[in-house]
């Protein structure tokens, strides 16, 4: 981009709040950590699954030896909603220090909508929404056990709202963790359907944030080193669950499209995800992935080439594809493969969707239309409809 053309976009800029540690050992640092921060009574919420982790229980014991009056509280909700919330916010008192979450997404979302609602009193649904929170919250420590969500670094944290049936988080940078561990042992059990959602996950994010019409020249800085680690690391950590490079190369890859997500804006396979997610049960990187490759491949359709540029990332790309359209073409050829490889459905019929559910489906949709509005060809309720009949049978 030579300097007219990025001058005459006008202003844009990027944020980042969060601290980060990445290397094999580093959540080790986080005693000392938190005993320079003054801190003495802390408050540790992880995944129920951290108990078939080794790296989660000896940061643990770490963490119990130094602060005697630890609080460390459990939780196996997968996509904890607004009422879960209420109850599990009952455990903590304003008394608390700091909060450390340890786990997945959904587990990492909790513990910063914890570091908020220990200060800000009333229920939690009174925060769905952007900048709903007013008073600033307790520090928060963010030791993400997947590679995907982008959790432990966005001023986002999802929750569904049962009355409602539908995904809607509280939002703000009040919540932002202060530190984040990117320690590749912590990833290094993840079992394999998670792996593969989470990092499916992080390619939306990726993908999507790049081809977003309010993408920057900063952003898809973010996005572009992402791209390579995620595309070409994903499938070849299932054959090598515990290849350290390999765990790390993925998480690091989450962390930049996480970066790359907040500052460039969502997409529609992003989007579409959350009625399919709601309503069907599927998990929420896997439900991305469904629509990924399809909302690409139509919007190379109607000549957005830029999916190209992601192409010319990977390492392996073909030189002798010289055509921004058939570089993008490619590009979408690589996400058909990978989606193949791990057995994502390209249809949304494996998940009981019948063409009289569209409907609905596309009014749930409808309510994100701010992600809708960011992709690069116009996608509004005619084409949500029409891509839901396309990926239904009767």
């Amino acid at each position: 981009m030579d300097s007219a053309s990025l001058l005459s976009r006008g202003p844009f800029g990027f944020r980042l709040e969060t601290n980060v540690r990445f290397g094999v050992g580093v959540v080790r640092e986080l005693p000392d950590y938190l005993l320079n921060r003054g801190a003495r009574k802390v408050a540790v919420i992880v995944d129920a699954g951290a108990e078939k982790n080794p790296a989660a229980q000896s940061l643990l014991s770490l963490v119990r030896q130094s602060f005697p009056d630890v609080q460390v509280e459990q939780s196996d909700a997968v996509e904890p909603d607004y009422d879960y919330l209420d109850v599990f916010k009952a455990r903590f008192t304003a008394s608390v220090d700091a909060v450390v979450g340890i786990g997945g997404g959904s587990i990492l979302d909790l513990a910063k909508a914890i570091s908020v609602l220990v200060t800000n009193p009333g229920p939690a649904i009174s925060y769905r929404g952007f900048d709903m929170v007013k008073n600033p919250g307790r520090p928060l420590i963010a030791i993400p056990t997947t590679a995907g969500t982008g959790s432990e670094v966005t001023p986002n944290a999802v929750f569904t709202d049962r009355a409602e049936m539908r995904k809607f988080g509280i939002n703000t940078w009040e919540y932002v963790p202060e530190l984040t561990y990117l320690d590749p042992e912590m990833t290094a059990s993840c079992p394999r359907s998670v792996t593969i959602s989470s990092g499916i996950d992080a390619l939306v994010h990726t993908v999507e944030s790049y081809v977003a019409r309010g993408a920057t020249p900063l952003s898809r800085v973010f996005a572009v080193q992402a791209c390579p680690l995620i595309l070409t690391s994903l499938a070849e950590v299932l054959d090598h669950p515990a290849d350290l490079e390999l765990r790390g190369r993925m998480q690091l890859g989450a962390f930049l499209a996480g970066c790359s997500l907040f500052n460039g804006g969502a997409g529609p396979a992003g989007a579409l995800s959350y009625p399919l997610g709601v309503h069907y049960k599927v998990p929420h990187g896997i439900a991305g992935g469904v629509f990924l490759a399809r909302v690409a491949r139509g919007n190379v359709a109607r000549g957005s080439t830029v999916y190209g540029d992601l192409y010319d990332t990977l390492p392996d790309r073909d030189p002798t594809l010289t055509s921004p359209g058939d570089r993008a073409s490619a590009f979408c050829d690589r996400l058909d493969t990978l989606c193949s490889r791990l057995q994502i459905p390209q249809s949304l019929t494996p998940f009981g969707v019948r063409r009289a559910d569209v409907e609905t489906m596309t009014e749930q949709t409808m309510l994100l239309k701010g992600a809708l509005d960011m992709n690069p060809a116009p996608f509004g309720k005619e084409e949500v409809r029409q891509l839901l009949l396309d990926m239904t049978e009767a």
